[in-house]
C-alpha cells in the first residue's frame, strides 16, 4: 500500500508542479480561494460522515448487513453532497462580493466537483473500513497517474488554466466512482437496502463529531480565505503553495493512519498500538521533518518554481505543523473506537477558535508568515489536547510514547 501511495504522491507532486508553474502566484491564490470555499461547504454539509462510517463498520457492535450499509452510505453521501452544492450556489449568487469573480464564473464546475468528491470520498472510506485497503490504494494510484497524464498533456499541447484543472478533477472523480461501483458490484454489494435506522445512527454519530470536523477545517484551511481578504491573491498563492507542499509531505504518516484505523477498531490491544504508533511518529517522522526543513528551498523550487521561493520561510514554519498534525491524527482511531465524539468535538472547536484568533492577529502583521505561525501554533496546541483526551479515556499516562524502546 505504501508503494502505491508513493507512486500516487509522485504523480501528484508532478501535477502540482505543472499547475503551480502555469498559474503563477496570483492565479494560484484564486484557485486556492475556490478550493477553500468548496471545501468549506463540503465540510459544513458532510456531517462528519467519514468517522461515522468507521464507527458503524464495527461488526461486534452493529449487525447491519454490509450490503445495506453500502447503499445507505451511498444515498446519504449523495444527499449531503447535493445539500452542500445547493448551499454553495446560494451563497455565491446572493453574496458574490465575498468571493472572487472566478468562483462565480466556475460555480457549476465547483458544484459538480463538490458532489462527486463527497460521494467518492465516503465510498472510499467505506471500502477502507471494510478492509479493502489494497483496492482503495489502487484507486488512488489510478487517479494520480491519470491526473498527471491529463495535466501533462494540457501543459505540453494546450494550456493550463483553472477551467482545465476543474475538468480534469471531474474526470478523476468519475473514474474513481466507476472503479468503486465495479468493486461493489463484483462483491454483490449493490443489492442492499436503504436502512432508515442505520441512516439515523450515522447522522447522529456524525453530528456529535461535526463541530470537530468543521473546526479542524477552520484551523488548517480557512486561513487562506482570511489571507485572501487581507493580502490579495498573490500572497495567498505563495502561502497556498507552501501549505500544500507541507501537507503533501505528510503522506507517510497519513497512510499509516489509514492502516491504523481498522487495526485499532478491531483489536483488543488498542492502547498499546496507539502508543507504539505515537512513538514511531514522534521520533521517526520528526527526524524526516527536520531533514525536509533543511532542504526547504529545493523542495519548494521543485514544487512551485522560482516564483514561489519567497515562501520558503512560511514553508519552514509549517514544518512544525507537518510534524504535530499527524501525531494528533494517530490518536483519533482510539478516540473514535471509544465513542468520544463529544470530547473530540470540544477539542476541535477550541482549536478552531484559537486558530481564527491567531490568524486575525498575525496575518495583518506578518502576511503569509503570520498564517504559517498560526497554523503551526494551533497544531502544537492540538497535539497537547489530544494527549489530554487520550489520558481521560484510558486513565493511563499518554507520555509513555516518549520512552524509547528497542524491540
Amino acid at each position: 500500500m505504501l508503494g502505491s501511495k508513493t507512486v500516487a504522491l509522485a504523480a501528484g507532486l508532478f501535477t502540482a508542479a505543472l499547475i503551480n508553474r502555469s498559474l503563477g502566484p496570483s492565479l494560484r491564490g484564486v484557485y486556492a480561494e475556490m478550493q477553500t470555499w468548496m471545501g468549506l461547504f463540503a465540510v459544513l454539509f458532510g456531517f462528519s460522515m467519514d468517522t461515522a462510517i468507521y464507527h458503524f463498520t464495527n461488526s461486534a457492535l452493529y449487525r447491519a448487513d454490509p450490503k445495506s450499509r453500502l447503499i445507505t452510505t451511498l444515498l446519504l453521501s449523495f444527499v449531503y453532497g447535493s445539500l452542500g452544492a445547493l448551499a454553495l450556489t446560494s451563497f455565491v449568487l446572493i453574496w458574490p462580493e465575498n468571493v472572487s469573480s472566478e468562483t462565480v464564473k466556475y460555480l457549476w464546475f465547483l458544484d459538480g466537483l463538490l458532489i462527486s468528491t463527497m460521494v467518492v470520498s465516503n465510498l472510499l472510506v467505506f471500502l477502507q473500513a471494510t478492509g479493502h485497503l489494497k483496492y482503495s490504494a489502487i484507486i488512488g494510484l489510478v487517479q494520480g497517474i491519470l491526473n498527471a497524464v491529463l495535466i501533462g498533456f494540457a501543459y505540453l499541447v494546450l494550456f493550463i488554466d483553472i477551467q482545465v484543472i476543474l475538468i480534469a478533477l471531474l474526470i478523476l472523480q468519475a473514474v474513481a466512482f466507476l472503479m468503486l461501483i465495479f468493486k461493489f458490484k463484483e462483491g454483490d454489494f449493490l443489492k442492499g437496502q436503504f436502512l432508515k435506522g442505520l441512516a439515523k445512527g450515522i447522522v447522529a454519530a456524525g453530528a456529535k463529531q461535526h463541530l470537530a470536523t468543521i473546526a479542524t477545517f477552520v484551523y488548517t484551511k480557512v486561513n487562506q480565505l482570511i489571507l485572501f481578504r487581507y493580502c490579495g491573491d498573490s500572497e495567498t498563492g505563495m502561502f497556498s503553495v507552501s501549505l500544500s507542499a507541507a501537507f503533501y509531505l505528510m503522506f507517510i504518516p497519513m497512510t499509516f493512519q489509514t492502516v491504523l484505523y481498522p487495526r485499532v477498531i478491531l483489536a483488543t490491544d488498542d492502547y498499546e498500538v496507539t502508543m507504539r504508533s505515537l512513538r514511531l511518529g514522534f521520533y521517526g517522522w520528526g527526524g524526516i521533518v527536520l531533514l525536509m526543513t533543511f532542504f526547504a528551498k529545493p523542495i519548494l523550487f521543485i514544487y512551485g518554481g522560482q516564483n514561489f521561493l519567497p515562501a520558503v520561510t512560511s514553508f519552514r514554519i509549517l514544518m512544525i505543523a507537518t510534524w504535530f498534525l499527524p501525531l494528533s491524527s494517530l490518536v483519533a482511531p482510539y478516540c473514535i473506537k471509544k465513542g468520544a465524539f463529544f470530547g473530540m468535538a470540544t477539542t476541535a472547536v477550541v482549536l478552531g477558535l484559537v486558530s481564527i484568533a491567531l490568524n486575525l492577529y498575525l496575518i495583518p502583521n506578518f502576511l503569509g508568515r503570520g498564517a504559517a505561525l498560526a497554523t503551526a501554533a494551533t497544531c502544537v496546541i492540538g497535539f497537547g489536547m489530544s494527549l489530554l483526551l487520550l489520558w481521560y479515556l484510558s486513565k493511563r499516562n499518554p507520555l509513555e510514547f516518549m520512552q524509547l524502546r528497542f524491540y
